[in-house]
């Protein structure tokens, strides 16, 4: 079992953000806005106090709000210029858009400028495309299928120099264990070794539904164009001759690995989201099932779906509904662990899978999310504020043993929830 679930944000775990500005009421707003998508926002009072104050603190942004009561001018953020030094990445907001303090805070180092009312969830996309930016990206995962140590030993330092995870298979007959095991990117098989070649080992890689989008390149001291047409009809996605040059390896494997990413991207993402479509999240919680079962494990289902959301889209326009979707997606994101998997089942609807969670825990979790996606203020093209809210259903494993009536009871549970009033979740009966 995993350790005990975390239920929310603490101020300690929340990503900080610093806000330069002397209006309380704006403070309170954007710290109350931003602490629903795990950020904890600290004032700074004059631009002076900012370079002390954040010196032993990282931070993701600082907002600086350069609003006055008078109209805006460009003489505003004069007093700015100090911080132009700081790495701290810097968004500016200011109630006058004019293209001289557009101009005067790019020059200042500001990679975003808001006006007000502050667009909430367009703010939270900029924060989150800087958090991820600063944060370490996963390394691709490659899996050298090579009988001769001396060779395997030289492919995986050249995938190691270049940011790379991999792992040996010196053993032939072992690489379905290997596989299931690493779970790699990409696989790099030698095209002869002892008692059994790489055609053979890619018919039956390619044999398992589950393994077919992994890409195959095949290695060959031998340039023989029968072979090289055998290899890419198994399902080889390339066939490089032996010596290889280490550039030339980095370059084809790193372009594979890209291509991949952006093809998954489009097959299993939903597109406004980037959240998993309904057919991927119905796979995945397919092997979650089998998953649990092998290892006696609990986990929880949550189906929520939007209140209203056809008198959004007619009420504020498409693109409003557009920015509501997206909100919830993030908010989803932030407030759930990086094991969870969520996706958008379809509309206006959203799935969570939550392993290692129970009834009760599931219910406390989504319901703080509940809470606060319902404060969270949309604005549509005119500028007047308007919120949403969402009704959930959950049903868990064992309870309902299989991923269709895990999927049926959160269903029920969620129309339970809406006959009831909306707003609201509900917990499948058993």
């Amino acid at each position: 079992m995993s350790a005990p679930r975390q239920l929310g944000y603490e101020k300690s775990t929340a990503k900080l953000i610093y806000l330069i500005t002397n209006d309380l009421h704006f403070f309170s707003f954007i710290s109350e806005q931003l602490s629903h998508f795990g950020y904890y926002v600290q004032e700074v009072r004059g631009y002076k106090k900012f370079s002390t104050v954040t010196a032993s603190h990282r931070s993701v942004a600082v907002l600086i709000d350069v609003s006055k009561d008078k109209n805006s001018s460009i003489a505003e953020i004069d007093d700015i210029e100090e911080l132009t030094e700081t790495p701290i990445p810097k968004i500016f907001i200011s109630d006058s858009d004019t293209q001289d303090i557009r101009l005067a805070s790019i020059r200042m180092g500001g990679v975003a400028f808001f006006t007000k009312p502050v667009n909430i969830v367009a703010l939270i996309a900029k924060l989150d495309t800087l958090d991820s930016q600063s944060s370490i990206p996963q390394p691709y995962r490659v899996l050298i299928i090579e009988d001769q140590q001396p060779v395997a030993k030289y492919y995986q330092m050249i995938l190691k120099m270049s940011g790379m995870e991999s792992h040996i298979v010196f053993d032939p007959h072992m690489v379905l264990e290997h596989i299931r095991e690493f779970h790699p990117d990409l696989i790099l098989i030698d095209a002869a070794m002892h008692g059994i070649n790489g055609a053979d080992i890619a018919r039956i890689i390619r044999q398992i539904d589950e393994y077919i989008g992994i890409p195959i390149i095949f290695l060959s001291n031998d340039d023989d164009f029968g072979k090289r047409i055998e290899a890419l009809d198994l399902g080889g996605d390339d066939f490089l001759l032996k010596p290889i040059k280490a550039s030339h390896l980095i370059a084809v494997v790193r372009s594979r690995l890209e291509r991949l990413k952006t093809l998954r991207s489009y097959m299993f993402r939903d597109s406004l989201t980037n959240l998993l479509n309904h057919t991927a999240f119905r796979s995945v919680l397919a092997k979650e099932v089998e998953r649990a079962a092998r290892s006696n494990n609990v986990f929880a289902l949550a189906m929520m779906d939007l209140d209203y959301f056809k008198k959004v889209n007619d009420t504020h326009g498409h693109a409003a509904g557009d920015s509501v979707l997206k909100s919830l997606a993030r908010l989803l994101i932030q407030r759930l662990r990086k094991s969870d998997i969520i996706g958008r089942y379809g509309g206006e609807e959203f799935v969570a899978l939550l392993p290692d969670c129970n009834a009760e825990q599931a219910f406390q979790i989504v319901d703080n999310i509940r809470k606060s996606f319902s404060e969270i203020e949309f604005y549509h093209s005119e500028k007047s504020a308007f919120s949403v809210t969402f009704s959930c259903g959950i049903s868990t494993y064992p309870e309902s043993p299989n991923a269709k009536l895990l999927s049926d009871t959160a269903d029920q549970a969620l129309y339970v929830a809406k006959a009831n009033g909306r707003n609201q979740i509900q917990l499948a009966k058993t």
